[in-house]
């Protein structure tokens, strides 16, 4: 029987419910789950810790598993439907799996199996080296304990600059670029509880994203994407994912299909560590060379873009891909070949760089044409610093070829909107 999304009754869970459109927008969503509120969900679709706290704060991945605790409240107020409720955050953690097996039979977790998940997604040593061990080219790298981390040691090895990161870090968080001994000694001192870290060599400025979708029987690959990442305008540090960007990537072509090639043989080797659904990797490219990262076996911040996009074209979106594979839907043999996509997109993440705050006016999103104003947070909320104060989205690019700088008028766009924003701080 062919698999079919109105079967179930949808319930997503993410940092701001954007992260799982389309599925926030299919007549099957019964409940969006989320830590920022968005204006643009009607209001009896949504919970949020925002609304609950009538903060807004940059939410990790523990805060948006404790939105685990409100699924009995989703599924008492849900209207009476025989049909199966498809929980769907974006990633697997005790919280979520104790939310589904209260209810067994109604509730069903779409997500990977717990110990699949955290061996896969909380240790970057292990991923590297079995990356290493399937002949993925890698970044020459060290795994050191902490009171291993000597910067004359580590840049005789590694030269300098060289890239710090904690194990289990996500979005960029975690990473840092180390130029001096100065620099490592307020990594360690950020993270006072991380007792082992990876150095690796700097493998280059410009990084693309390679996602897939494992399948029982196959890989079906996914458009390329150039990263954003570590735009201090936005609000973030070096590494921190501020957005994507699925023009074409300005590479070399023979980088492009090496990325291609081993993102496929990552995905086989994914399918044999239990994985089921979306994945992504990380992947520095510097002429005709590419150094595979990090891999995110998970739904990654990008899915929602390139779903939409697919849409937009009568194509599956990866985000009902994603749910597919994990309920064991076979892979379409039309699915296999090398992704094409016949449209382009890109969008930015800005964060709250000032003081925190009650918010007291925001800008008319409407008043930036070109460019799709969401989430902004609402008049009287509690804003802190690392949230989420903007998302935008345009068919055209945003940011300069390398990911590492916007363009003038973005820029332009993105002072403009945070001057518009006022914010009376706290007392």
């Amino acid at each position: 029987m062919a698999w079919d999304l109105h079967d179930y009754r949808l319930v997503t869970a993410s940092a701001y419910p954007g992260m799982m459109a389309p599925l926030t927008e299919h007549p099957s969503c019964v409940c969006v789950l989320s830590g920022d509120a968005d204006a643009d969900l009607p209001g009896t679709r949504t919970l949020s810790l925002e609304r609950l706290d009538g903060v807004r704060r940059r939410w990790r991945f523990g805060d948006v598993a404790r939105l685990a605790d409100f699924v009995p409240k989703v599924l008492a107020e849900a209207p009476a439907d025989d049909r199966p409720i498809l929980l769907v955050p974006p990633r697997a953690s005790t919280a979520w799996d104790a939310a589904a097996a209260a209810w067994p039979g109604r509730v069903r977790l779409a997500a990977g199996p717990l110990d699949v998940v955290e061996r896969l997604a909380e240790d970057k040593v292990y991923i590297r080296q079995a990356l290493q061990g399937l002949g993925v080219p890698v970044p020459e790298a060290l795994a050191l304990d902490r009171d291993e981390l000597d910067f004359t040691a580590v840049a005789r090895r590694l030269d300098a600059p060289f890239i710090a990161q904690t194990p289990n870090g996500a979005g960029g968080q975690g990473t840092y670029l180390v130029r001096d001994a100065a620099e490592l000694a307020a990594a360690r001192q950020a993270h006072p509880h991380v007792t082992r870290w990876l150095l690796s060599r700097y493998a280059g400025d410009v990084t693309i994203n390679v996602a897939g979708v494992v399948h029982a029987d196959g890989v079906r690959l996914l458009p390329a994407s150039l990263q954003i990442s570590g735009i201090a305008q936005l609000g973030y540090a070096f590494g921190g994912y501020c957005g994507s960007d699925f023009a074409m990537p300005r590479v070399d072509p023979g980088a492009l299909a090496q990325a291609y090639l081993h993102t496929e043989r990552i995905g086989a080797w994914l399918a044999t560590q239990g994985h089921r659904g979306l994945f992504g990797a990380d992947i520095a490219v510097s002429g005709g060379d590419v150094a595979f990262l990090e891999v995110n076996p998970r739904i990654q911040g990008s899915s929602w873009l390139l779903s939409r996009l697919q849409e937009r074209h009568g194509l599956n979106p990866c985000l009902h891909q994603h749910l597919q594979a994990l309920l064991g839907e076979p892979l379409d043999p039309a699915d296999a070949a090398r992704p094409v996509l016949p449209t382009a997109g890109s969008h930015l993440l800005v964060r709250w760089t000032g003081p925190g705050g009650m918010v007291r006016d925001v800008p008319r999103p409407d008043s930036y044409a070109g460019v799709h104003v969401t989430g902004l947070p609402a008049v009287g909320v509690t804003l802190l610093p690392g949230a989420i104060l903007a998302r935008l989205e345009s068919t055209a690019s945003l940011s300069e070829p390398d990911g590492r700088g916007l363009l003038p008028a973005t820029g332009a766009l993105v002072d403009a909107l945070t001057a518009a924003v006022a914010v009376d701080p706290l007392r």
